[in-house]
């Protein structure tokens, strides 16, 4: 969880080699990044801001693997920072925790006081955009129905008897934090109106946009919302954990280097959901070097 969109931009790095002339050098700091498009467009958004901010020597290990990859990296000092998304911190991540934590902002102040306890790592900034699971709906469903959030779905399914068609993937259909707990959770757990159709997770945007189901569930970032122009339904009580992105740094890189906070806290700020949809797009659909994406919104934003 946390990155949905699986499309690999290339970006021209050899995953996992550090460079040996930046392995030695006291003031290196070696930016990581999972393995898929929204990673590493935030790769790239971190290096390029220290790039251009710090006098430091920026080492690029952007794509370096999955989340057990990076995560190790920092732990080991082999890279000094990536960025992570706080539910995958929070439930993936040692310790493991099963509680889901809701609240964005409780979440983020717990695993960053765990990690810098159990691990010397901190979080700075987080990012307002929010990879986490949405149910989305076809737009001539949505501008028919009226219904923008799922208190809303619960209610024309209440007030209707049409039936409604639902695309799903395997994994959420039968999780217990997928689609049994939301349904339960919104009070429409015992209808009888709809129809669960088993789609593939690549296909589930398509199928949703293209009008053979209603509604779907996705990755919130994903650039398909906006391939094919969906109606993302909030989730108003608050049932899906949040995944907003952050960079997590070794303390004693931070305290070494104080000059990374400011720039990385900044390319942080304004980095929305349908921001970073629009920079996954032209990345993921439209095919634009990942680095060169990076580069023009951080001028765009003045962190360039």
């Amino acid at each position: 969880m946390g990155g949905g969109l699986a499309v690999t931009a290339t970006s021209g790095v050899t995953a996992g080699c550090l460079t040996l002339a930046s392995e030695f050098r006291n003031d290196s700091i070696k930016v990581g990044s999972k393995r898929f498009t929204e990673q590493e467009v935030l790769g790239y958004l971190a290096y390029e801001a220290l790039a251009a901010n710090t006098d430091l020597n920026i080492g690029d290990q952007v794509g370096l693997g999955g989340t057990t990859t990076n995560f190790r990296a920092v732990d080991s000092s082999e890279i000094q920072l990536y960025w992570e998304y706080t539910g995958t911190a929070w439930q993936t991540l040692p310790p493991k925790h099963e509680e889901v934590i809701s609240d964005p902002k409780e979440l983020y102040e717990m695993i960053k006081q765990e990690f810098e306890t159990e691990h010397d790592l901190t979080f700075l900034q987080r990012a307002p955009l929010d990879n986490t699971y949405v149910l989305m709906a076809n737009p001539e469903w949505a501008k028919q129905t009226g219904v923008k959030s799922l208190s809303g779905l619960a209610s024309h399914l209440t007030d209707t008897d049409t039936q409604l068609t639902v695309a799903l993937n395997a994994e959420f259909q039968d999780r217990a934090d997928g689609w049994p707990g939301l349904i339960e959770h919104y009070g429409f757990a015992d209808n009888t109106q709809l129809e669960i159709k088993n789609i593939d997770s690549g296909l589930l945007y398509q199928v949703v946009g293209e009008g053979e189901a209603d509604i779907g569930v996705g990755f919130n970032t994903d650039p398909r919302i906006l391939q094919f122009d969906l109606q993302v339904l909030e989730d108003d009580k608050q049932f899906f954990p949040s995944y907003h992105a952050v960079p997590m740094v070794r303390v004693s890189t931070l305290e070494s280097n104080p000059s990374i906070r400011e720039p990385l806290n900044a390319t942080s700020k304004n980095l929305t959901t349908d921001q970073i949809r629009k920079l996954n797009k032209r990345v993921a659909l439209d095919r634009v070097n990942p680095q060169t994406v990076a580069k023009e919104y951080l001028r765009e934003t003045g962190v360039l």
